[in-house]
């Protein structure tokens, strides 16, 4: 923590950063080498569902119906659930032991909020990404006239990162079963669609980094700007929604959890 701080406050010039972070990266791993050494062996053996149900009430919490618990601990996992029993445990919560009147039930219901939480938010997402996808395979064919910028290399900045995205657009496209891929391959001789068609088969995260490679910042300012964001801010919500979309759709707890990574708050409203 200490390394990665000095390496983050110290001002440097390029060079200089290039061998700070190559200093950096060889303690870095030293450090976790000798982290591991010190560190025991995982030594908790396998326990049944029965048996968890046995351990839980053991460290008080409260099970009104044993079978119920256990049928719920076999569907859901004890390991998932835990995340939902631990705000229950008392301080020092090493010691495994639970508040008093601590019951199984109020587990499960921290479990379905956040299951109805995460329906929620997947449902809110959905209506900002269709937004910015639109606006970005839609805006730059107004403002080039080129209806195939997306596979145009001339409208990036970054060669080998629009090659990386190519690459994925290429394989995205030729295995699509899309009806809409379908009918353009059976009725067009072009190599490929319209942007704002060929824009569907890409995720948000596809999207993102296609927004941030563009090489006309007016091109980047007026798609944040539709927003009323500056690019800057965009580009940030667009990669929070893309992680808090990715955890909702895959079942990850989304309650009572820090992002890795905060979008930046704008400070002003930009117009176009």
């Amino acid at each position: 923590m200490i390394i990665r701080i000095f390496a983050a406050s110290v001002p440097t010039k390029p060079l200089n950063d290039a061998q700070m972070r190559g200093a950096f990266l060889y303690i870095y791993v030293y450090s976790q080498n000798t982290l591991m050494e010190r560190l025991p062996h995982f030594m908790k053996h396998y326990m049944t569902e029965a048996d968890l149900m046995v351990l839980l009430k053991s460290r008080g919490l409260v099970i009104s119906d044993e079978a119920k618990a256990v049928r719920y601990l076999e569907s859901i996992g004890y390991y998932r659930l835990s995340a939902y029993m631990y705000p229950f445990l008392k301080v020092p919560k090493e010691t495994h032991q639970y508040k008093d009147g601590t019951t199984f039930q109020q587990v499960l219901n921290l479990y379905r909020f956040d299951k109805k939480l995460r329906m929620l938010l997947l449902n809110e997402i959905e209506k900002v990404e269709i937004a910015i996808r639109r606006a970005i395979m839609n805006i730059p064919v107004q403002m080039t006239g080129d209806t195939y910028w997306l596979t145009n290399s001339v409208h990036f900045a970054n060669q080998r990162t629009f090659q990386e995205t190519k690459n994925t657009i290429d394989r995205e496209y030729a295995k699509s079963t899309e009806e809409f891929i379908k009918h353009f391959k059976n009725s067009y001789c072009d190599p490929y669609p319209p942007s704002w068609i060929l824009g569907e088969l890409l995720t948000m995260g596809n999207v993102n980094m296609i927004y941030r490679n563009l090489k006309a910042d007016k091109i980047r300012k007026r798609i944040s700007h539709y927003f009323g964001l500056q690019p800057i801010v965009l580009e940030s919500w667009i990669t929070s929604l893309t992680l808090l979309r990715n955890a909702c759709c895959h079942h990850s707890r989304v309650w009572n959890k820090v992002s890795s990574i905060m979008p930046v708050t704008p400070r002003r409203i930009a117009h176009s």
